[in-house]
């Protein structure tokens, strides 16, 4: 709930400086008075360029001479405020007001230094005494907000109908009573504000609407109606008045009407928030069954017909082609969005998505170099953008983005996912010193990193180098992730170069058993059959491999001449 505040202003130098005169001149011999007026302006000086504790001293020194002094206390607490001692700022201040209760300086800074110790009843107190003094309305309301800290919300609501004795019936006023009333479930007192509120402004529809909403909530459907459709009748496109009734008939079990009343609400100019809000409940729900994930696209489309220049609908609409693994036209959605807001790095990071979906490394590429112009320190052009190269086999391109990504690499997450990317790309490119280098610096970072730790062993038993290092990591990938059929060929493989097939047979066989149309991995079955004396078997996955994709001119040797 919204109320009126206060806003004090801490270092403001232009308080009343007749304030310093306030004691008979009389009290002060003209030698004092000179003294004074030098430590006083002395720690004015000092506060002027934020130097707390001389100017602290300047007006202690001062107060020694007159203590009587009500603006000297006042900058005093100032400085003390500024120095974080709050509970001596509100000592100062407490003899500042004491001294001046009229100045409207003295008690804002009072007040502030009570909300700070949480001390709310001598704040609403000094509230409610400067309004007497006054006569200013912005105290009432900052005394109303005291008393709902104090959890006192029926004095609040009376603070607020003394405010609308002065200041007329407004909705702010209005709603701040309905909502108190609402939170002690006095719900036909809240009514009667709105109601009131309604009489006020008869013209105002908005809250006609907000009345029918708590008269059908009373359980009235039959007056809470007739003002819905009252509203509608004089505006068509009163969206509010439509997604109201859409609440009601679904309610209602009505699927028919519910949906009609939503179709003009997201037809209606309605608040685009309220369409959002509208959209994020239904689109999770089933409320329309079998055909539900079409009506949520038809009503997407409507919000987009009315708000085009919007890009939620459009996100909306994105998400929607995700779920259904459309990543086309997802990522059609998604770029339009794009073009009504260039600037959400999350959109971009779904166009990524559906980029990677569809296997489309070129398109990667493109919107990997607009995420960056965007965005040139964002870590995930850079990932994206070297990953997708080297899929495209750009080993030198990748090689050298990459390189660019680690230094925006924000954490060691990042940096380690970096890292391991660049010993992938250098493997491929054959730059094996700077592939091993990459996966060492990764796991000082990261010891115990699976991916880590599984891609340099693999990579290290391609080039049949260092096995029982990559031995130890392979097994140690396991451990960290056991389940992880890339980690469990790793290991076979392995194995197999190091001539333990029954072995290297039984962690294959694992990997395959959890995902057996990994082509890679059926050809390295193929050549454990091969090398247990099962030439037929080992045929037979060498072709089962070609079918799901594989087509290097070693595995098409191998299946030409029935052979390793």
């Amino acid at each position: 709930m919204k109320t009126h505040k206060i806003f004090f202003l801490l270092f403001g130098l232009f308080v009343s400086f007749c304030a310093m005169a306030q004691r008979k001149p009389d009290k002060l011999t003209e030698e004092q008075r000179k003294e004074f007026d030098l430590q006083f302006f002395a720690g004015m000086k000092e506060k002027i360029i934020n130097n707390y504790q001389d100017a602290e001293t300047g007006f202690r020194k001062a107060l020694q001479i007159d203590d009587q002094n009500a603006n000297a206390h006042f900058q005093l607490a100032t400085v003390l405020y500024s120095q974080k001692k709050n509970q001596e700022a509100m000592f100062e201040a407490e003899r500042a007001v004491k001294l001046d209760a009229a100045n409207e300086w003295y008690t804002k800074l009072l007040i502030e230094l009570y909300k700070k110790q949480q001390q709310y009843e001598p704040a609403s107190r000094l509230c409610k005494d400067y309004y007497k003094i006054s006569g200013d309305i912005k105290f009432l309301y900052e005394q109303a907000g005291l008393e709902l800290a104090l959890n006192k919300p029926a004095n609040a609501i009376k603070i607020y109908n003394e405010i609308e004795k002065k200041v007329g019936v407004n909705e702010q006023l209005s709603r701040q009573k309905e909502q108190l009333y609402l939170s002690q479930r006095k719900l036909k007192k809240a009514i009667k504000e709105i109601k009131k509120l309604c009489k006020a402004f008869p013209l105002e529809l908005s809250y006609q609407g907000m009345l029918a909403d708590l008269i059908l909530a009373d359980g009235n459907e039959k007056e809470a109606l007739e003002i819905y459709n009252n509203i509608i009748k004089k505006d068509p496109q009163n969206g509010y008045a439509a997604f109201s009734l859409s609440e009601y008939y679904k309610i209602k079990n009505n699927t028919e009407k519910y949906f009609e009343f939503l179709e003009k609400g997201f037809l209606s100019n309605a608040d685009p928030k309220i369409k959002v809000e509208m959209l994020s409940k239904l689109i999770p729900s089933n409320d329309f069954g079998s055909s539900h994930k079409e009506k949520c696209k038809y009503l997407i489309k409507a919000f987009i017909q009315t708000n085009p220049d919007i890009e939620t609908p459009y996100l909306f609409m994105g998400d929607m082609y995700i779920q259904e693994r459309n990543f086309e036209e997802a990522r059609n959605y998604y770029l339009q969005a794009t073009q009504r807001n260039e600037t959400s790095v999350s959109t971009w990071e779904q166009i990524l998505f559906c980029d990677q979906q569809l296997a489309r490394y070129d398109l990667m590429q493109s919107d990997c170099l607009r995420l960056i112009e965007l965005f040139p320190e964002n870590y995930e052009g850079y990932f994206y953008f070297s990953m997708a190269s080297k899929h495209l086999k750009q080993y030198d391109k990748a090689l050298s983005i990459a390189r660019e990504g680690l230094n925006f690499s924000q954490n060691v997450e990042m940096m380690v996912q970096m890292l391991n990317n660049l010993g992938d790309i250098a493997h491929y490119a054959k730059q094996y010193v700077l592939s091993d280098s990459a996966y060492e610096a990764a796991l000082q970072l990261e010891p115990d990193n699976s991916n880590a730790l599984n891609n340099y062993a693999y990579f290290l038993s391609l080039r049949k180098t260092r096995l029982d290092k990559a031995d130890s990591m392979s097994l140690r990938s396991i451990e960290l992730d056991p389940e992880n059929p890339s980690n469990l060929d790793t290991y076979g493989w392995i194995l197999f170069q190091k001539k333990e097939y029954e072995k290297a047979y039984i962690y294959i066989e694992k990997s395959l058993k959890i995902l057996p149309q990994n082509a890679e991995v059926v050809e390295h079955m193929g050549d454990v059959l091969y090398m247990l004396g099962q030439y037929e078997k080992a045929v037979e996955h060498w072709q089962k491999a070609k079918s799901l994709g594989a087509d290097s001119e070693e595995l098409l040797r191998k299946i030409n001449n029935k052979k390793l």
